[in-house]
């Protein structure tokens, strides 16, 4: 008989870990908590609109590299499935004078040019980093501790760009990066998508692969990508059980028996793939002391691991004009009340789906970026749910204003359709500290500090998420799922090619 293994979250972790387990002749049944699987990766509908939570852009939506075979391989995208493609990565705003970085890469390094002369030498740097950067991908063939001398060989000559612009920045961070321009607009345009703590590579190389035409969106978004690998995933043999919460996972001298639903029952395997929150699975499935060390420097450390918080809205938007034309990003001006809130603000059109809205409407969504300490405001909010609701509803509110004062157009147009704050992310997907990424790393950090996927004392049980493959990302997580299985083959002998 196969042996099986259970697999607890149907998030894009534990999917794509179902996925490739079944096509490696497992037998697979993965526990969701949620009555719907995506974990993160997912939208909901309020009033006739359709919310999308996740995905803005996404590596390996072009053909020839590992993260698009892998995409193909759990049935995220096909041929069938339209790539939306943009010709910018988004507008930075502040002050009445705006930047935007163009998919035509000479186009941005003209404008910025153009926009501060005195910062030429350190542009004309910072654009040909990012034209390095083209051939950044991320290697999701198997894990590198699997990989075999000539393979790592083969691995590093592929990525040597990659090497040269992590050498370039090396003991950097976005915040040193900035301060080698004098514009305020250009600084903002730097963080704007990196948070000044992470390492300054992070920017060229997302811009670069965003240039090379491998960022783009699957038509329907993220929850129906999400479904379509839980289809995938059935259609295969797989089983699914949603709304099944796991409290533990049985472990008998030194080895994972199964786990312990919610409602008590016992369920037996051969290995086990918790693919949720590592706060979670080491404070609640498993006791802590079985927390790889790396790992645990992370949450003990935040002064050079990072963690933030967001809040957003929702808006339906009574006209079909896309005003925003993309992702913008903008100063806060009235809206920061509280010190854990951030200086700018995202706002971002789904124009682009009409699907998402009625006839005639759009719905347009906002970030407003929080420090950690924010976490606890709100948690201690939701005590009382009548003060959370309220503080929700002001927010929204004041960001409302700003956007009615930014596009004249849209005045009088504009409806609140929801609002979440690290509470939802937490009660939802058990996320540490209500984030719905993983750990930035900083600049005194490295890639070996990348907590193992592995759990001593424990030969049966492997890792799988974004919280083990920082900063996480629906990228990060997807592969962690694939490498999960190919970690079980490689104990049981068996070839890795799946």
């Amino acid at each position: 008989m196969n042996k099986k293994i259970i697999v607890i979250g149907g998030g894009l972790a534990g999917l794509t870990a179902g996925i490739y387990g079944l096509k490696a002749g497992y037998d697979v049944s993965i526990y969701e908590k949620n009555n719907i699987a995506g974990g993160e990766c997912t939208g909901w509908d309020r009033k006739g609109y359709h919310i999308d939570n996740c995905i803005h852009w996404m590596m390996g939506t072009t053909k020839g590299s590992d993260l698009y075979n892998l995409w193909i391989d759990v049935g995220a995208i096909s041929d069938d499935i339209e790539i939306l493609r943009s010709d910018k990565m988004y507008t930075s705003m502040l002050n009445g004078k705006s930047i935007t970085l163009w998919s035509n890469l000479e186009k941005t390094r003209k404008e910025l040019i153009e926009l501060s002369k005195e910062d030429e030498d350190e542009i004309n740097k910072l654009i040909d980093n990012v034209k390095l950067s083209m051939d950044v991908a991320i290697p999701a063939d198997k894990p590198p501790e699997l990989k075999g001398p000539l393979e790592l060989l083969k691995m590093l000559k592929k990525y040597k760009n990659t090497m040269k612009v992590f050498k370039i920045y090396e003991n950097e961070d976005t915040k040193d990066l900035m301060d080698k321009f004098k514009h305020p607009l250009i600084k903002c345009m730097l963080s704007d998508f990196c948070p000044k703590e992470s390492k300054a590579s992070s920017f060229p190389m997302s811009y670069g692969n965003f240039i090379a035409g491998d960022g783009g969106i699957p038509r329907g978004g993220s929850r129906a990508m999400s479904l379509r690998m839980a289809d995938k995933f059935k259609t295969l043999g797989g089983k699914m059980f949603t709304n099944t919460p796991v409290e533990k996972v049985i472990v008998e001298e030194n080895k994972a028996k199964g786990i312990i639903l919610e409602n008590g029952e016992k369920i037996y395997g051969d290995y086990i793939i918790p693919s949720c929150d590592t706060d979670f699975t080491f404070n609640h499935l498993l006791d802590k002391s079985y927390m790889d060390p790396s790992l645990k420097k992370m949450y003990e450390n935040h002064n050079d691991y990072f963690i933030y918080g967001m809040f957003q809205v929702a808006y339906g938007i009574d006209s079909s004009e896309d005003l925003l034309k993309g992702e913008i990003m903008t100063d806060l001006e009235n809206i920061k009340i509280a010190p854990w809130i951030g200086d700018r603000i995202t706002l971002k059109t789904y124009a682009y789906e009409p699907s998402f809205a009625p006839e005639g409407k759009q719905i347009l969504q906002a970030l407003l970026p929080l420090d950690v300490s924010a976490y606890d405001y709100w948690m201690d909010l939701y005590k009382d749910k009548e003060k959370y609701n309220s503080k929700k509803e002001e927010l929204a509110n004041l960001i409302m204003k700003k956007i009615e004062g930014m596009y004249e157009g849209y005045r009088g147009k504009i409806t609140i359709l929801d609002s979440w704050t690290p509470v939802t992310y937490k009660r939802y997907c058990n996320a540490y500290k209500g984030y719905n990424q993983a750990f930035v790393m900083g600049k005194r950090t490295n890639q070996k500090d990348y907590p193992s996927a592995y759990i001593k004392g424990i030969d049966n049980v492997i890792l799988c998420g974004q919280w083990i493959n920082p900063p996480g990302g629906v990228c990060g997580a997807a592969i962690t799922g694939k490498f999960a299985i190919q970690r079980i083959l490689k104990k049981e002998n068996k070839s890795l090619n799946i």
